[in-house]
Formats: structure tokens, C-alpha cells, sequence
């Protein structure tokens, strides 16, 4: 209540002409309406309070809005110039973004910026963005354990008890999680209130079975782990009473730890994706290492058992090409090294506590109401498509792995205006009895089935990757090329843009940042013509996402290989009885020495649809050439059954 009483106090002090004392204004009474979330939540505010306060704490995060806002960069240096704008801009940004922790009733980091706001009045226009890096640079013990505790510790129970809460009669405890409610998410609640109970029991039986599926196939042992955290789209409700107790059965406690509505707004995010700029040094990320390091130390029991996280996604919604705004935050290679180095640090603490070799995770997708076409249709087929049999598809894609063992370099063509021709080196075999260097991945970690995948070598992979149209990480890409020479990119383009700097600029900040570039960490033939049919059927093609695309033909991986962190805990295939041993590249070997070195934290799959592909062939010591893929379709004796659906999908075409 004091921070309230004396940010009024100081609004009633503002001036009405200076455009600091406007902003200040802007900001305060946001800070005040944060915690006017917080005590009506505590004080037990009517469904029809939630919504209003909901829906207020949206409003100007919305395109209109926001552009209008200082929280646009473009607007606030436009109104302060380019340095304190950009600082005007980020505070704006965080203020307005603040309703979240109100929501979950995290008032500590509501108060942290109130200080804020009350330290900037005094320090002035002069002395605003001195502050605010120094500010923004500290790292909070008690708000970083908070954080963690709701992403890890299964007594993290907000938003799990809301979903239990749940009733199909009445949606309105939707507004409650605190994000963007909008038609869209009752349209979901309602169709998967509607759903028949052998479907929720279909889809909850498959997301538990894939989890542990993912611990058996990688040796991994889940008995030693006791919790495990979801994400999910708001209105998926009714598969969570399923999920816990699907998940007991195998001595795991599942709780919610993310919530996802519908996106505010992607402008605003791409904007501020570089904010941390302004304050990153070295004096920063070390005291936020040592934070880290507390916190991890004082969590230790929660991080130990902690076995990994799912998560159910929704695709559908429009496609995004950011405008690219000068005014916005940039990340010199200063700051990027220094991030980067950050990012490293973090992953070599996080691995201490939670080994790769103990931890696994699950993605599965659906449609959202908002995607084009028949939406209950695309629904019903994409069940279907994430249910499809083990069973049938592990000889057929074993069959491709048996002829590319033992090959010295995958090549890659592509067909038409395609222009891909690369040549991607493999891992040399010693035994061929024991050892395998193909991954034969089906329904456990990443759903739908789908794909064969190996760590390429990076010396002799060399060659261009050409796709026409891809959707990598919500942002749309024309023409990508991507030249490799020994692994890595050494020239990449786009025409996204009519200056062609701006697309090497694009992928640069979008794909390799913090990094100037990145190598091959993956190759793969996706073996699911059925999602291929099926994006061709609903011309749906753009709208899936990568854990969809990368099934439909072949993909790579730029950054980290598939093994990262757990290289060392390959273990006999149960089905086969050999090891997979193409886990590193001459980059993740230096883990040995020196694992900042090794890895980069990235991982984005870039896919060549059957369309655009000629042929997928492997080249054996001695010049012998083995075709997987020829004229577009499956050649290799054993696969013959994928062709079925690539020629539906040709009357669709």
C-alpha cells in the first residue's frame, strides 16, 4: 500500500506539458492498475470483475495501440531521440507487461518496478536511462527462485488448480490465467468440451506412452525422477484430469507451469526481442551467474527430480513477417558475445542439476479454430496423424537406415526451381553389428512419427539448401539459400526483402543470433507422407509448425546436434541391439575440453518439402550409389508403402 500512496502522491505532482512527466504519467498509473489486479484477485473479485481487468491489461499491447504507444520504439524515439527513447521504450514495454505477474499474484515483482518508476522521478529525464541500465543489470534472489519454482517445482500449483477448476458450462475462468482471451479460446474450450471420451482418452494415452517412450528408447531410467511440467493452449482443460492421472501411474506428479493464449501481439515481441542490450556487461552477467548458481544450489532437490516437460502446441494462425525498425534495440558483438556467454554459463549450471542424460521433454500439435478450411475436419485428421502406429512405420524407415549405414556422404537434390544440391558427410561405421549412425524416431519425443536423423560431420558437408517458402520460428522466409561449406553456412540469403542486406540482416538476427554463424547439427528424412497429404488436402502447408513440417521430407538442423549434453549416455537400441554413435561434430566435441565451446543453444529445422525434392541417395565407400528418394518418391525396396500417400497428395496438387 505504500508504494500506491506515494506513486499517487508523485502523479499529483506531474506536470501536463513535458514529455518525460507524460510518460512518467502513462507508466505510473499502469503500475497502479497492476496492483489493482493484484488486490481485487486477493480479495476474491466476480468473473465479470476478472474479465474487465483481463481485457484492460491487453488493450494496449494490441497492434492499434501499441503502435501509438512508447512502448513502440519507433513512437518513443521519435518523441526522446534514439538512447533514452530506447530506454523509454523498453521501461513502457515491461511496465505494460507486468499484469501477468498480477495475475499469478506475484506481487514482489510488481513492487520491484514500482521502485522503479519511484527512482526514475527522482533521477529525472537527465538521469533515466543511467538508472535504468544500472537497474535493469541486478539480478533479485527471491524473484529468480520465484520464477523457477513456478517452472520446476510440482507445488507450483496456479495454474494446474485453475484448469481443475474448469467447467464446460461456464468459460469465463479462462480470463483468470491472465492472458489474451479472445473468441478464438472459447471456440477451442467449447470443440474440445465437445470432443467423445475415447478421444480425450486417445490423446491423453498417447502423450503419456510418448513421454516414457522417450526415457525407454534413449536407456533412460523416468523412477528416479518424481515431476513433470506442462505447457499448454487455454481450453485444452479437460485432457488434464487424464494427464495426471496418466502420468501417476508412472510415478510422475504433472503440474501446469505455462499457459498460452492467443498471441497480443508478435510485432511488439519481435521489437523487444534485443531489449536486454541496453544493460548486458560483464558485471551483470556474472552477478546474475551468481544468482543462478543460488538458486539452483537452494533447489537442488526440486531440479534432481525434475524429469522434463510436454508440451501441446496449436497451429493455424496467420502467418508473420515483422517490419523491421531501426529504432528498435540492436545487440552489438559486444553484447551478443556476452549473451551468448550468459546462455552458455546457464546451460553448463542448469546440467549440473539436471543432466541431459536424466531429462527428456514432448511436443504434440493441433489445430486452432482460427486456421483456414474446415477446422473440426483438420482436427479429426490431425488426431489421426498423431496416432499413427509404431508399429508399422519402424521397419519401414529401419530400412532406410540399414542401406544409408555405412555410407561416407548423404546427397540431396532438389527438383524443378528448386535449386538444392548439397552433399552432407556422415560418421564413419567401425562395426557394423553394433553400431548405427540414423536415429529411427517415432511417437516419443517429438509427435507426430516420422523421421530418420544423424549428427553430420562437418568436414565435407558442402553445398547450397534452397527452399522456397519456410515458416522457421513463427517468421516467414522467401527464397531461403544457405550455402555450407565444412559444416557451416558461409553464405545465406532471403527475399523477404527488395535489399538483399536487409535478408542476410533477417536471417543473421533471426536464425543464428547470438551468432555470426552455424553449423549443420542435423540431417533427416522425414518419413510421414500422411502429414504431406494432409497439408496439401486443407492447403495448410503454411500454417503447420516445424514439429509437423519437419516430417514431410527431408530437414536440417542448423545449430546444436539432437545429442546435446547427453552424448555420452547412448545406450544399445533394445530393438536392434546397436548404439547410435554419430552424436557429435567437430564443433560438440570440444566438450571435452571446454563445453562453452561446444554448443551454441540453438536448433532450427529447416525443411524441403517432397514438392521440391528430386532425390535423397547415399554414396558407399567405393563409389556405390543407393537411391532412398528418386523423381520424388520412395525408390528404396521396404518403403514403398509411404508412396501411397504422396500420390493422394498429387490429387491434390
Amino acid at each position: 500500500m505504500a508504494r500506491e500512496h506515494d506513486i499517487k502522491k508523485v502523479l499529483d505532482e506531474l506536470g501536463t506539458d513535458n514529455p518525460f512527466d507524460l510518460f512518467l504519467r502513462e507508466t505510473g498509473e499502469r503500475i497502479l492498475f497492476t496492483f489493482t489486479i493484484l488486490n481485487d484477485l486477493n480479495d476474491g473479485a466476480s468473473e465479470e470483475r476478472v474479465k474487465e481487468l483481463n481485457e484492460e491489461a491487453q488493450a494496449p499491447l494490441l497492434d492499434n495501440a501499441y503502435e501509438k504507444g512508447l512502448a513502440n520504439p519507433a513512437k518513443a524515439v521519435q518523441v526522446f531521440g534514439e538512447e533514452l527513447g530506447r530506454f523509454v521504450s523498453v521501461f513502457n514495454y515491461r511496465v505494460l507487461l507486468l499484469f501477468n505477474n498480477a495475475f499469478r499474484g506475484n506481487a514482489p515483482a510488481v513492487e520491484q518496478w514500482a521502485d522503479h518508476w519511484l527512482e526514475a522521478r527522482i533521477a529525472g529525464q537527465d538521469g533515466f536511462a543511467a538508472l535504468m541500465k544500472e537497474r535493469w543489470s541486478e539480478s533479485r534472489l527471491d524473484l529468480e527462485e520465484n520464477l523457477y519454482r513456478r517452472n520446476y517445482d510440482s507445488a507450483s500449483s496456479f495454474y494446474t488448480d485453475l484448469a481443475l477448476a474448469a467447467t464446460p458450462d461456464d468459460l469465463s475462468y479462462l480470463y483468470r490465467y491472465g492472458v489474451r482471451i479472445t473468441e478464438n479460446s472459447f471456440k477451442t474450450a467449447s470443440f474440445i468440451n465437445s470432443l467423445p471420451e475415447e478421444d480425450i482418452r486417445l490423446i491423453v494415452e498417447t502423450m503419456v506412452e510418448a513421454y516414457i517412450e522417450g526415457f525407454t528408447e534413449a536407456g533412460m531410467d523416468h523412477t528416479i525422477k518424481n515431476s513433470l511440467a506442462l505447457g499448454m493452449p487455454v481450453g485444452y482443460e479437460r485432457l488434464i484430469p487424464g494427464l495426471i492421472a496418466g502420468f501417476e501411474e508412472y510415478g510422475l506428479k504433472m503440474f501446469i507451469r505455462a499457459v498460452m493464449g492467443t498471441k497480443f501481439n508478435r510485432q511488439a515481441v519481435y521489437d523487444h526481442r534485443f531489449d536486454y542490450a541496453l544493460s548486458i556487461s560483464e558485471e551483470s552477467v556474472e552477478q546474475r551467474l551468481t544468482v543462478l548458481k543460488d538458486v539452483y544450489s537452494g533447489m537442488a532437490d526440486i531440479f534432481g527430480t525434475f524429469s522434463g516437460a510436454a508440451y501441446v502446441e496449436v497451429f493455424g494462425e496467420p502467418p508473420f513477417s515483422p517490419v523491421l525498425k531501426p529504432e528498435a534495440c540492436k545487440a552489438d558483438d559486444t553484447a551478443s558475445g556476452l549473451f551468448n556467454r550468459e546462455m552458455q554459463e546457464h546451460r553448463i549450471v542448469s546440467n549440473e542439476y539436471m543432466p541431459g542424460d536424466e531429462t527428456s521433454f514432448e511436443i504434440i500439435a493441433f489445430p486452432s479454430p482460427e486456421i483456414q478450411g474446415d477446422f473440426q475436419e483438420i482436427f479429426k485428421d490431425t488426431v489421426r496423424l498423431n496416432t499413427l502406429s509404431n508399429k508399422t512405420y519402424r521397419p519401414v524407415q529401419q530400412a532406410i537406415i540399414d542401406a544409408m549405414d555405412g555410407a561416407e556422404y548423404a546427397h540431396i537434390l532438389g527438383s524443378g526451381t528448386n535449386e538444392t544440391d548439397l552433399k552432407v558427410a556422415l560418421c564413419p561405421i567401425n562395426d557394423p553389428e553394433k553400431e548405427t549412425i540414423f536415429e529411427n524416431c517415432l511417437a516419443s519425443v517429438n509427435i507426430p512419427l516420422g523421421e530418420v536423423f544423424t549428427s553430420p560431420k562437418l568436414k565435407g558437408t558442402n553445398g547450397l539448401l534452397h527452399v522456397e517458402e519456410s515458416f522457421l520460428r513463427g517468421l516467414k522466409y522467401d527464397n531461403i539459400r544457405l550455402e555450407f561449406k565444412d559444416g557451416y553456412v558461409s553464405e545465406w540469403s532471403c527475399n523477404n526483402f527488395d535489399d538483399p542486406e536487409r535478408g542476410k540482416d533477417y536471417i543473421t538476427e533471426n536464425l543464428f543470433f547470438p551468432h555470426k554463424t552455424l553449423p549443420l547439427g542435423e540431417f533427416a528424412i522425414g518419413t510421414n507422407t500422411v502429414v504431406y497429404a494432409m497439408a496439401l488436402k486443407y492447403k495448410i502447408m503454411g500454417l503447420l509448425p516445424i514439429l509437423i513440417l519437419e516430417k514431410m521430407g527431408p530437414h536440417f538442423a542448423v545449430g546444436d546436434t539432437c545429442y546435446s549434453w547427453s552424448e555420452d549416455s547412448q545406450k544399445p537400441s533394445p530393438i536392434t541391439g546397436k548404439t547410435m554413435i554419430a552424436v557429435d561434430n567437430e564443433k560438440t566435441i570440444q566438450r571435452r575440453e571446454d563445453p562453452s565451446l561446444a554448443y551454441t543453444n540453438k536448433h532450427t529445422d529447416v525443411t524441403l518439402p517432397y514438392s521440391s525434392l528430386d532425390s535423397i541417395s547415399v554414396i558407399h565407400p567405393g563409389g556405390r550409389e543407393v537411391f532412398i528418394i528418386n523423381c520424388g518418391r520412395f525408390v528404396l525396396p521396404g518403403t514403398e508403402m509411404l508412396n501411397d500417400a504422396i500420390d493422394e497428395a498429387h490429387g491434390y496438387i
